[in-house]
């Protein structure tokens, strides 16, 4: 149980930093940012955004880095793809697939860091 509540409290911070990053991003392109700009700062703040949330998760656990950051990353790509599809379109592209790739790797990597972290 107490995992799930952890579980949770991570998924609704994550769509919460999700839906912030949308509404900023889409002023950016009201305002005239270039499309390209936007989609880097989109892809660079949804690294950090897996980063902090999967190191976070597995400080708090201190043991399966691996796993808590697969755990982690997959529910996060999971909920960004289900939206992706429900949303906007239901193509799925081989840069779609490459960009998931990238926030998988950072929350397993952002994860074993946490895990291995010294306490002070």
């Amino acid at each position: 149980m107490k995992k799930t509540l952890n579980y949770l409290k991570y998924i609704s911070i994550f769509l919460i930093a999700e839906l912030m990053l949308t509404f900023i991003t889409s002023l950016l392109n009201l305002l005239g940012l270039n499309s390209g700009i936007t989609t880097i700062i989109l892809l660079i703040c949804n690294i950090i955004i897996f980063f902090i949330l999967s190191y976070k998760n597995a400080s708090f656990w201190k043991k399966n880095g691996l796993i808590e950051g697969l755990i982690m990353g997959l529910m996060f790509i999971i909920l960004m793809f289900l939206i992706k599809i429900i949303l906007f379109d239901n193509k799925l592209y081989i840069s779609t697939l490459i960009y998931y790739l990238i926030l998988l790797i950072t929350s397993i990597f952002a994860s074993l860091i946490g895990v291995n972290k010294k306490s002070k």
